[in-house]
């Protein structure tokens, strides 16, 4: 492979986790079939290209990016493989087992990326604080994209132009230890994700629908959609039961939009940058946050002209952690604008009603834009495509990217107006008539559901110890864990995690650094995988 191939295959692979442009595209691209596209093109041979990435989609069509639960790298193995079967002739199964290895390994960038992630996070608050508002695009966007060229574009050129076959050779030949050490951290790191996120909305009084979320999906099987479904059913048996008797009513036609201060191309506006910085600085401590900064910055600059205590008030709370998926997140984030417009004319809302309500309402269409779009469109559409990507054609990869761009995109529009809409017409009743409480109790109730049964859906953490004695083998996991409870183990490491950081004085760093270290070490004694 020539340097100067590489080193555009290794921009393309930056390009798959860069979350600016168009974060939707980027993810798209992070799939085989569609890379694959992209080395035919780069290499010179596309039907060959077409051919590898349809071959090993069906291998990853279950794997997505909800909850940033990343077991294996799609975009390096679609990558690496296709570029090392057109380069060397090596038999497509050879080169997959190549790749499969590289990209666990390099999947492991991506919990580099989230915790230094933390360092956007304090860089922000430190121009917020200061005032610097201008400066802020330096910690949402230009330096999250500078550190990926490191971290990504750098070591796949390496890897291409170095030999991905020498690469995985390479990474098979590591200690066991080693690599059982890094699977370890790959179960245990998206539950430090998720259970920040509970920590978050989780006020007291809330832990038991967190715990019935995780046993639901164990026991059930069920996920996604079906998960939304139930919280949904609880939440509102919820809602009734705390308010039984009482007449609860909410005119949405006694106030109008006329006077709303943002307007139509405002609002459209934030729906693109949403789409292109939503997940560009993330982090585990706070997520989405960054890219919710860049999102209303502008709006909140708009609302606030004049109040500049107002306004930094308002970019310390849209700092504040955040966890939805790209395209549905535009339905909170429509209506914390109109909750921060409100305030911002004298209405009487509370800073911290304006904060629990963004934190009771990203879990919930988090779930339901991870199942929509990264476990239903993408994958349907991906499966659709395989066969006839199978005879070499290009096409199938224009239509895997079309169809999700279009139909994923369009929700984030339509959202961000029926948000913002709905937040100026209801927002001052429910704060008048208390309301808004109840209403804010029903979708912690959904939240704190559905991010269990996310865990126990998405993170497997098993023990791979067999204790033997002569004729007699004991497995640890089939013959005593499963028989207690689906995935017990992970119910453990999720419980241990999750009240380390309810913990007084315990920093989300911590626990984040402390949880890398155990987990490496149980791995790799071979405690836990």
């Amino acid at each position: 492979m020539h340097l100067w191939q590489a080193i555009i295959l290794g921009g393309f692979y930056w390009f798959s986790f860069l979350g600016v442009f168009d974060h939707s595209l980027n993810l798209l691209f992070y799939q085989p079939l569609t890379s694959a596209l992209l080395v035919g093109l780069v290499m010179g041979d596309i039907p060959t290209a077409m051919i590898v990435g349809a071959t090993i989609q069906p291998m990853f069509l279950g794997q997505t990016q909800a909850g940033w639960v990343i077991t294996n790298d799609n975009a390096a193995a679609g990558i690496i493989t296709a570029s090392v079967v057109i380069a060397s002739g090596m038999d497509i199964k050879s080169a997959m087992a190549v790749a499969v290895a590289v990209g666990i390994v390099m999947s492991q960038l991506t919990n580099i990326r989230m915790t230094v992630g933390s360092f956007w996070n304090a860089l922000t608050d430190k121009f917020i604080s200061k005032r610097q508002y201008d400066k802020l695009w330096l910690s949402t966007v230009i330096y999250p994209s500078l550190f990926k060229v490191i971290l990504y574009w750098l070591p796949m050129t390496l890897v291409l132009y170095f030999g991905a076959s020498n690469i995985g050779f390479f990474v098979n030949g590591l200690p066991g230890w080693l690599q059982n050490g890094l699977n370890a951290l790959a179960s245990l790191m998206p539950i430090v994700g998720l259970c920040i996120v509970a920590s978050s909305i989780g006020k007291k009084g809330y832990m038991p629908f967190f715990i019935a979320g995780f046993l639901f999906a164990a026991y059930s099987g069920v996920s996604g959609i079906g998960i939304a479904i139930v919280s949904v059913i609880l939440a509102w048996f919820d809602f009734r039961c705390q308010n039984k008797g009482e007449h609860l009513s909410l005119n949405l036609r006694s106030t109008t939009v006329e006077d709303a201060a943002l307007s139509r191309r405002d609002l459209n506006w934030a729906s693109i940058r949403m789409l292109s910085f939503y997940s560009n600085g993330n982090s585990y401590e706070r997520y989405q946050a960054n890219g919710i900064v860049a999102t209303m910055m502008p709006c909140l600059r708009k609302l606030y002209k004049g109040d500049d205590d107002g306004l930094q008030e308002a970019m310390v709370r849209t700092s504040e952690l955040f966890n939805a998926e790209d395209m549905t997140s535009a339905l909170p984030v429509g209506i914390l604008l109109s909750m921060e417009e409100q305030k911002a004319k004298g209405a009487p809302i509370p800073g911290e009603i304006i904060s629990d309500t963004k934190a009771a309402l990203f879990p919930p269409m988090a779930a339901v834009g991870d199942t929509l779009n990264w476990a239903t469109i993408v994958p349907t559409t991906l499966a659709l495509m395989c066969p006839y990507a199978l005879t070499g054609a290009w096409w199938p990869a224009l239509v895997v990217v079309l169809v999700g761009a279009v139909l994923c995109n369009s929700q984030a529009f339509f959202l961000m107006h029926l948000g913002y809409n709905l937040g100026n017409k209801a927002i001052k009743d429910l704060v008048q008539s208390g309301l808004i409480n109840k209403v804010m109790s029903f979708f912690t109730v959904m939240g704190m559901f559905v991010i269990g049964g996310m865990i126990s859906s998405l993170v497997s953490v098993s023990c791979p110890l067999t204790i033997a004695t002569g004729k007699f083998s004991f497995a640890v996991q089939k013959e005593l864990f499963d028989v207690l409870m689906p995935n017990l183990l992970t119910f453990i490491a999720t419980m241990i995690i999750f009240f380390t950081i309810k913990r007084k004085n315990m920093s989300v760093i911590k626990v984040i650094f402390g949880t890398m270290i155990v987990g490496i070490i149980l791995g790799a004694l071979g405690i836990i995988a």
